[in-house]
């Protein structure tokens, strides 16, 4: 290798001041940043501006075959710029570094380009490659710069390092949180899990006074099929089964698995009362056992498992069986009564929640079948005027079963509320309230002051997508005249958006069905929304009426409040429940459009409504 060459000329000659200022600022160049790549970019961008370099790169030596240094170009600016090491002679002064033999620094001048080559200790070779020869005094100059960028470098990768070991370090915590409390199988969390969030479930439930469930779940005949098909396919299904629970769990609910072919259930926040949550926990058992009975194709087999489930109710009655343990127990007992009554079914621990949930199933199930069967009918229950006459009749649905006896829509709309089967029960009652308001409207005679059959409309029919057009269908099939309809509903369809519930009212009072609000006065949206609901009726609930006489006067206050605000807002009141003289007298004496109830006559046939009218006729 050549020594440096001093340039004669004034130009290449630096001055100390311009020494120093140089060593300043590539100093400075070097800056603060902890990532390695990021320091040497800035760092080799000034100095091929201050330096006028063609290029400037930062070779890495590598360990090779038999503990031999290898070079490898690491990063060079301008970036993509040709490789210096391309050149024989420019990899023989690299090589120089990897043996010990080279000084701080080395200079190579090969094809008129001026080669400057530093130790960058311990990771490699700093090269300057630059047209013309470098000024006298720069390589020494640089040399402490070069130091300075090459601890700092070094101090970004053990940063980096440190960075890495913290991180996956990290991640290997985390790992082991993850198995400690996810099931690696099925990765539901376990059992370790499922208590401690039960012990909280029920602490939430004692404190805001409202009722979960545990639903203990057992794959009956498990272990057949790890015996005939192995443990493999046991498995697979156990994943599958897994997926399945899941996807059935309400939002807020959890699924856990704790044992080989045993999962739980945590229901939570299921009501304020303990029937509210016998029937929701009832109603998610069904659902589980009606997804199971879905077979489960592994490879050539098609499986088909079915679960035994135990229910346990919390909190407790019992304050000394509430704690998890005991929630525990309960529902694993539950849940080997279920395997004793036969297996694929559900059980609640307290025998009198089990008699409710069974009532209800016998009761869905009947039901499924009256529709079919016409056990259904509806009765008419006659509105009074002001002048004491009919001027209308609500349609009221009423079940006759065979087996069971009269069963009040107390104990049966409910049950089709929560199921599939209130639109198709909402449907039949349509049809029917229309079929019999056809037939009336020919009977009646031209001077009748009966002007209308008022039909419930449940929630859930109210929000179906296609519910004014499918309406508009039955009536128009029935001819009855549009007015002749009046819809009932209650405050529980405000639940929907208010936006949507006006447009569909505004569409079918647009063809001439009008709206009674039921109920008024049992919920709290009302007020709120009362304003923009096109109504022309309210029916004030029957609690504010009955027995007139013994309620309070703050009581009575309220129904005159409601009065008055129904007759500022141009709306007609009814009251329902009107079941003595003492009722229709304090009420006769009020602003009242109409009432109802067993004073002037109970629920009765469409046939004897025609001859009640008949009779006022004349």
């Amino acid at each position: 290798m050549t020594a440096l060459k001093p340039d004669r000329s004034a130009n290449a000659q630096l001055s100390t001041i311009k020494l120093i200022s140089l060593q300043n600022e590539l100093l400075l160049a070097i800056g603060e940043s902890l990532h390695a790549r990021e320091v040497m970019h800035s760092f080799m961008q000034c100095a091929r501006k201050l330096l006028n370099l063609e290029s400037i790169h930062l070779y890495s030596f590598h360990e090779g075959p038999k503990h031999s240094q290898q070079i490898e170009h690491d990063i060079a600016a301008p970036h993509g710029d040709i490789r210096p090491h391309n050149h024989e002679k420019v990899m023989a002064l690299l090589e120089l570094f990897t043996r010990a033999e080279a000084r701080t620094f080395e200079h190579l001048e090969h094809n008129n380009v001026h080669y400057l080559a530093f130790c960058f200790h311990p990771y490699g070779v700093l090269l300057l490659v630059k047209q013309t020869a470098f000024a006298p005094g720069l390589p020494e100059a640089l040399i402490s710069i070069v130091k300075k960028l090459a601890r700092h470098y070094k101090i970004c990768i053990q940063h980096k390092q440190l960075k890495d070991q913290i991180s996956n370090i990290q991640d290997i915590r985390k790992s082991y949180e993850q198995q400690a409390k996810q099931d690696p199988l099925t990765n539901l969390p376990n059992r370790r899990e499922f208590r401690y969030a039960l012990y909280q479930e029920i602490a939430k439930a004692q404190r805001y006074h409202v009722f979960g469930a545990l639903l203990y779940i057992d794959l009956d005949n498990f272990k057949h099929i790890n015996d005939s098909l192995g443990h493999s396919v046991g498995d697979i299904l156990l994943t599958q089964i897994a997926e399945k629970l899941k996807a059935q769990a309400r939002a807020g609910d959890s699924v856990y698995r704790i044992g080989g072919d045993e999962f739980v259930y945590i229901l939570t926040n299921i009501g304020d009362n303990k029937t509210t949550a016998v029937n929701t926990a009832q109603h998610v058992a069904t659902r589980i056992l009606q997804v199971m009975e879905q077979p489960v194709s592994i490879g050539e087999f098609s499986l088909h498992i079915t679960p035994s489930i135990g229910i346990a109710i919390f909190p407790c009655a019992n304050e000394n069986e509430c704690d998890s343990e005991s929630v525990l127990k309960h529902a694993d007992t539950a849940m080997y009564r279920a395997k004793e009554q036969g297996r694929n079914r559900f059980e609640f621990f307290d025998p009198a929640m089990q008699d409710e949930a069974n009532k209800r199933l016998i009761i869905e199930d009947h039901l499924r079948k009256a529709i079919a069967k016409d056990e259904l009918h509806l009765a008419y229950q006659p509105i009074i005027g002001a002048n004491n006459r009919i001027v209308g009749a609500e349609s009221l649905i009423r079940w006759n079963n065979p087996t069971m006896g009269n069963i009040t829509p107390n104990d049966f709309v409910y049950i089709a509320e929560e199921s599939n089967l209130i639109l198709t029960l909402s449907d039949w009652i349509v049809e029917h309230a229309c079929a019999f308001a056809s037939k009336l409207r020919k009977q009646l005679p031209e001077n009748s002051d009966f002007k209308y059959i008022s039909i419930n409309i449940s929630p859930r029919q109210f929000i179906q997508q296609d519910f004014v057009d499918h309406l508009l269908d039955i009536i128009n099939r029935h001819k009855v005249p549009t007015d002749f309809i009046k819809l009932e509903f209650t405050e529980n369809v405000l639940a929907q958006n208010i936006d949507t519930t006006v447009g569909k009212m505004n569409r079918l009072i647009d063809h001439g069905i009008d709206f009674m609000l039921d109920d008024f006065g049992t919920g709290y949206s009302s007020l709120s929304y009362l304003h923009r609901l096109p109504v022309n009726i309210l029916k004030i609930d029957k609690s504010f009426v009955s027995n007139i006489e013994q309620q309070t006067r703050e009581q009575r206050t309220i129904i005159d409040a409601i009065l008055v605000m129904a007759d500022k807002l141009d709306i007609k009141c009814l009251v329902e429940g009107v079941e003595t003289e003492e009722d229709y007298r304090y009420m006769k004496n009020r602003k009242i459009y109409g009432m109802q109830g067993y004073y002037f006559h109970r629920p009765m046939s469409g046939d004897h409504l025609v001859s009640l009218l008949s009779q006022q006729g004349d």
